[in-house]
């Protein structure tokens, strides 16, 4: 399992999520920052729109690199 922060995967605010997969860190950050960020949701919609891979480029390695607990 690892824990990441909002911040730590692009968004706004320190709120923890710990997750086993890394697909469990993109449904649970989705979930979250659509229900308590539409701004940052609507921007990566449009980043998503433009380059769907790009968030997990970016994330991704951030994932690989938190320690597990």
């Amino acid at each position: 399992m690892k824990t990441l922060t909002c911040k730590d995967l692009g968004g706004k605010c320190d709120y923890k999520i710990s997750v086993e997969t890394w697909g469990d860190a993109v449904k649970t950050m989705t979930a979250h920052v659509i229900e308590k960020h539409p701004d940052v949701a609507e921007e990566m919609k449009r980043m998503h729109e433009k380059d769907p891979e790009k968030w997990g480029r970016e994330m991704k390695p951030k994932w690989d690199a938190a320690p597990e607990i």
